[in-house]
């Protein structure tokens, strides 16, 4: 499965109940990470749209190996 993750200003507080998919949400250094699994060609868009519509600041998005999501990465943040 293709998996996202974005990298946001600081850190959320809560989960993003409106999302259409299930994120997993962590906090590492100041930032938020969340891991966006890609079920729909459109999901990514729809995540970032409703980020944008919340006034939730996007630092990076990356795409990562399914695996690999929910772990540091080096030189992630």
């Amino acid at each position: 499965m293709l998996v996202y993750e974005i990298v946001l200003d600081g850190e959320l507080a809560t989960d993003l109940t409106d999302s259409p998919v299930s994120l997993e949400r962590r906090n590492s250094g100041g930032a938020t990470i969340l891991s966006v699994p890609v079920v729909k060609d459109d999901t990514l868009s729809s995540v970032l749209s409703l980020l944008e519509s919340l006034g939730i600041g996007v630092t990076a998005v990356r795409q990562v190996d399914d695996a690999a999501a929910g772990r540091d990465q080096p030189g992630s943040v």
